[in-house]
């Protein structure tokens, strides 16, 4: 998941943050659901959380079908039945103030601009969503993160005004609640280039350290003001900083730099009832899943599988971790029987507890609705998922 996307994700959460849910009845809540699949307690359904769509996707499944009032995640969720958690509109991470944004340069085929990060990047005008193509950081040199780190101060801002009636609301609601954990490593490799942070564990790991310790203390100022007041569920966190053959830093980095941080801040959360920390990292987590799990990261999202992340292994090497995701994304192209298999070679895992299985990152525009439908009618019969369709499954093979 890109930057970007977790600012929409906390900006989901403030949109949603007034409503704390149906009301809690005989039936079990979402919530409760939650709590019981991830501490592995047999709950009567799992929650069915997926990973939404590249923006491409919903286009295309309109000519297939789709009905046209279905145009983003949040109306596409109510229609697939898909269920979803709020995020408390805390802001842990964000640049106070933010640089300003704007457009330097722009032709037919590209855009320079200067993002609210102090980024500068160019991106295509065409073809699918295009990742930047960063030109220049905001962050270059010792004297850089100097005038750079006093955006990164817990103003009483990063909590909203209304936070004691959102608070009051959420102690008594139906849905899982997140509270946000930033990010140590990540979003300093977007202030400083990927480039960069890989020299500096050899070049000025004091630099590098201070930058995760300035992070780290930011997170538990700004946790301490909330925490007390609502019992969070699960935090969610983002470390993007893997690839297909590992992480952008060693395990000693994150061994020795990253994972006490991490420990600082998980046991905070667990002094106020939050005993589940996710990650959000793509790619090969597994060289560093020892270094999370001594800074208190114990849920692995999105497990992608291509990457070498497998569900079924991962479990086996590591029975207490959790998982949420996890199911192979271009299996998706490959067709009702392929799915089915996919979705019965994970059941095992699944029934175990403590995995929230969905797709192993955002739907492809290539996958084919009639296919899709199929996955989710697939993964309530087999794996035994909530969530109701506004249309009716019973026709679909």
């Amino acid at each position: 998941m890109l930057a970007e996307e977790i600012q929409q994700t906390l900006q989901a959460g403030l949109d949603a943050g007034s409503a704390a849910g149906p009301a809690v009845g005989d039936d079990a809540t979402l919530r409760e659901r939650y709590r019981q699949t991830m501490f592995f307690q047999g709950p009567d359904r799992i929650p069915n959380f997926e990973f939404g769509y590249w923006d491409e996707t919903l286009t295309s499944w309109h000519a297939q079908g789709l009905p046209p009032e279905v145009v983003d995640q949040r109306s596409a969720y109510r229609y697939f039945g898909i269920e979803d958690w709020v995020t408390a509109p805390i802001d842990v991470m964000g640049l106070r103030p933010a640089f300003t944004e704007a457009v330097l340069e722009e032709s037919d085929t590209r855009v320079v601009y200067r993002g609210s990060e102090g980024e500068v990047a160019e991106i295509n005008r065409h073809g699918h969503r295009s990742i930047p193509h960063f030109l220049r950081f905001p962050v270059e040199s010792r004297a850089d993160w100097e005038r750079f780190r006093e955006r990164l101060q817990p103003v009483a801002e990063r909590v909203p005004d209304n936070w004691p009636q959102l608070a009051a609301a959420w102690r008594r609601r139906a849905l899982p609640l997140a509270v946000p954990i930033g990010s140590l490593i990540g979003r300093p490799r977007n202030w400083v280039g990927f480039e960069r942070i890989a020299l500096l564990v050899y070049d000025d790991p004091a630099w590098l350290e201070d930058m995760v310790e300035t992070c780290c203390q930011l997170v538990c100022a700004t946790l301490e003001r909330v925490l007390a007041d609502v019992e969070f569920d699960f935090a969610f966190g983002w470390e993007d900083i893997c690839f297909n053959s590992g992480p952008i830093v060693g395990t000693a980095c994150m061994r020795e730099i990253v994972a006490p941080r991490y420990r600082r801040i998980t046991d905070l959360l667990r002094k106020h009832g939050c005993h589940i920390a996710t990650t959000d990292c793509d790619g090969d987590v597994r060289p560093i899943l020892d270094a999370f799990a001594a800074g208190g990261i114990n849920c692995l999202f999105p497990v992608e599988v291509n990457a070498g992340c497998d569900p079924v292994a991962l479990r086996r090497a590591h029975p207490d971790l959790l998982l949420h995701g996890g199911f192979d994304k271009m299996v998706l192209t490959a067709g009702p029987q392929a799915i089915r298999t996919e979705l019965e070679r994970l059941a095992p895992v699944v029934r175990a507890g403590g995995f929230l299985p969905g797709v192993d990152h955002r739907v492809q525009a290539d996958v084919a609705l009639d296919d899709y439908r199929c996955y989710l009618k697939l993964k309530r019969v087999i794996l035994g998922v909530g969530g109701e369709p506004e249309y009716d499954e019973r026709a679909i093979g």
